[in-house]
């Protein structure tokens, strides 16, 4: 499974608290990573997963919730928003993108780049 860039910043945001703008790149090396402009630094663990140089993991449940390995969980709210414990919410928008409760919108910009920003 390749490593979703896409997948990384909109965890990246999670992860950061959601009110931080970030970008996210692939990198070539002999493993492949992911650098994101908040620092976030992420590589695929042996089972698939994306894995944070920090050591926090992102599960995902059958039934599609997200876990973190820091002890951030996630369930469906109100009106199609996905609640974080860390007061994070996301929402899927009309073009796949994502969009926070704290007005950022994550989008990919290409297969190896993706962002997070107020001006989605």
């Amino acid at each position: 499974m390749a490593l979703n860039v896409f997948e990384v910043a909109l965890y990246a945001m999670i992860l950061s608290g959601g009110q931080s703008p970030l970008t996210c790149e692939r990198h070539a090396a002999a493993t492949p990573v992911v650098k994101c402009s908040n620092g976030a630094v992420a590589t695929e663990d042996e089972e698939g997963r994306i894995r944070y140089m920090d050591g926090t993991t992102v599960y995902k449940g059958q039934n599609g919730a997200l876990s973190f390995s820091n002890g951030i969980s996630s369930h469906w709210g109100s009106a199609g928003w996905v609640q974080f414990t860390n007061n994070v919410s996301v929402r899927r928008t009309g073009n796949n993108n994502f969009k926070s409760n704290g007005g950022l919108t994550c989008r990919p910009l290409s297969d190896d780049r993706a962002t997070c920003d107020k001006a989605g």
